[in-house]
């Protein structure tokens, strides 16, 4: 049960990752201040 749950939780992950990768190009302006945020934090 817990391999499936894992599994379950790095598709999650790679589908986030794809999202955001397809926002930024619908928003660069937002990708690009969020990046620099994410920057900013180190």
């Amino acid at each position: 049960m817990h391999g499936r749950l894992k599994r379950l939780a790095w598709w999650l992950l790679i589908a986030a990752v794809l999202a955001l990768c397809f926002a930024a190009y619908l928003r660069p302006a937002f990708m690009l201040d969020l990046a620099n945020r994410i920057y900013l934090c180190f």
